[in-house]
């Protein structure tokens, strides 16, 4: 292929990548909302309990905390912090990939072109918040014992997806509202290395290049 074909799909790609995207945020908030919102922690009475899990601002929820005291705790929340593009998992000139399509009705082949998927680094807080350092040491170790040494993420768009452990910070305690009671804060520090599939074009003998809509899952 030609080096203007290429160009000629970077620049229809950088038109149409946004909303894909924005997709891979959504989808990959909804993935750590899931496999975070499995932690259970033992009660006073040795019943295992489920601990709600939700998108949240720490400094949103330690309002919430100081304002209103109906909270249940514990409770997990996870925000998003910062997202990279990964250099280090790029590759320096857009690769242009080749595939054929199978139209079962047409009963013919479709020739489907895209620059290879770009990666991207997202990072997240994961916050615990307990009223007793015994629930919040319980579920430190919970979050902790999922690495191996990473987790592996299924989306929509891929299954390469993986988290890595980033740090801990122990951020203290809060106040609740008309008690002398203080919730404790842990923050989990995690990245996710995913990938972002750029929009395909099929493109026929004549050279013409048109957008080609069909779903498709990221696979190692």
């Amino acid at each position: 292929m030609s080096k203007s074909l290429r160009n000629q799909v970077l620049e229809m790609t950088n038109d149409k990548v946004r909303p894909v995207i924005d997709n891979v945020y959504k989808e990959s908030l909804r993935a750590m909302l899931f496999e975070f919102g499995n932690l259970h922690y033992i009660d006073g009475n040795s019943n295992k309990i489920k601990v709600k899990c939700i998108y949240g601002n720490p400094e949103r929820i330690a309002g919430r905390l100081k304002a209103d005291n109906t909270l249940i705790l514990p409770m997990v929340t996870i925000v998003e912090t910062q997202t990279l593009n990964d250099d280090a998992r790029r590759r320096y000139n857009p690769v242009l990939l080749h595939e054929k399509h199978w139209d079962s009705e047409k009963r013919r082949a479709t020739r489907v072109l895209s620059l290879s998927p770009r990666p991207l680094t997202i990072s997240y807080e994961i916050n615990i918040w307990c009223k007793y350092k015994a629930d919040l040491d319980m579920l430190r170790a919970t979050v902790f014992s999922k690495f191996n040494p990473d987790i592996q993420l299924t989306t929509e768009q891929s299954n390469l997806n993986k988290v890595f452990l980033e740090g801990e910070s122990d951020i203290g305690s809060v106040s609740v509202q008309d008690s002398q009671d203080r919730v404790l804060q842990k923050t989990i520090r995690v990245n996710l290395e995913t990938y972002v599939e750029n929009p395909k074009f099929a493109i026929t003998n004549t050279g013409e290049i048109s957008d080609f809509n069909f779903n498709t899952t990221i696979t190692g």
